[in-house]
């Protein structure tokens, strides 16, 4: 599930991926995002880089800012 069409588009092509943490074991992980979301580099070892936020609709990806988010609506 994508929040827009754009980060979409990057999955379809391999530049982006959603998967749990645990389950990217061919890679490298470069940041301590708790998300589900990252930008791929590189083709036979890619290094994964999580996101915060997706970067063409801002909508907040990682667990720890989507928890923020909704604790402020329910204020």
């Amino acid at each position: 599930m994508c929040c827009c069409d754009d980060l979409g588009n990057l999955i379809d092509r391999g530049m982006a991926k959603i998967s749990p943490l645990h389950l990217l074991t061919n890679g490298r992980i470069l940041t301590e995002i708790d998300t589900d979301y990252f930008l791929v580099f590189g083709e036979e070892r890619p290094s994964y880089v999580g996101l915060n936020y997706c970067p063409f609709c801002g909508r907040a990806l990682s667990r720890g800012l989507w928890n923020l988010e909704k604790k402020k609506q329910g204020l």
